[in-house]
C-alpha cells in the first residue's frame, strides 16, 4: 500500500508539474519561461530579460511553484493519516523525494534534453537566436546537478517536519 501510494503520488505530481510546463512553453514567449535556463551562447546574442518580462514569469510561476511546494507536503500528511497518524521519517522522505526527483528526472530528460536540445521547436526559440543556439545541453544538466543536493535536504527538511509536527 505504502510503496503503490508513493508511486501514484510521484506519477500524479510529475504529470501535472510537466504539462503545467510545458503549456507554459507553448504558451508564452520563451523569452519569459525560458531565458533563465538557456545556454550562455543564446544570452548572448539578446538583450536580459526586461522587468515586465520578469514580471510576467512571476505570475504564471507562481501556481506552479505553488503546487510544487505544496502538494509533497500535502500529499504526506495524507499518507500519515492513512498509516493511523504515525509516519516514519524514511517514509515521509521517500513519498517526497520520490515525486521531486521523478519530476526532475522527467523535466531533465523530456523537456530539457528532448524538447528543448534535440527537437528545438519554434517556440522554444527566443528572436534573434537559431536551433543551433539550443543543442548545448550542458547547462542544463549542470543546473540539474548542482541542484541535486539542495534538492535532496529540502526533502528531508520537509519530512521532518510532518513527522514532528
Amino acid at each position: 500500500m505504502i510503496l503503490t501510494t508513493i508511486l501514484m503520488n510521484g506519477l500524479f505530481y510529475t504529470l501535472i508539474c510537466a504539462v503545467y510546463l510545458l503549456i507554459i512553453m507553448v504558451t508564452f514567449n520563451p523569452r519569459i519561461w525560458g531565458y533563465q535556463d538557456y545556454p550562455d551562447r543564446v544570452k548572448e546574442k539578446v538583450a536580459p530579460q526586461s522587468r515586465k518580462e520578469r514580471g510576467i514569469a512571476g505570475l504564471i510561476s507562481f501556481p506552479w511553484f505553488l503546487f510544487l511546494l505544496a502538494y509533497p507536503l500535502i500529499s504526506t500528511v495524507l499518507l500519515e493519516r492513512d498509516l493511523g497518524g504515525d509516519i516514519r521519517f524514511e517514509v515521509a522522505f521517500l513519498n517526497i523525494f520520490f515525486m521531486v526527483f521523478l519530476f526532475f528526472l522527467v523535466d531533465l530528460v523530456l523537456l530539457d534534453w528532448l524538447i528543448i536540445s534535440k527537437i528545438t521547436p519554434n517556440f522554444v526559440i527566443i528572436e534573434g537566436t537559431t536551433s543551433d543556439d539550443y543543442k548545448d545541453f550542458s547547462s542544463h544538466y549542470k543546473g540539474h546537478f548542482f541542484a541535486f543536493l539542495p534538492l535532496i535536504f529540502v526533502c528531508g527538511l520537509l519530512a521532518l517536519l510532518i513527522v514532528i509536527f
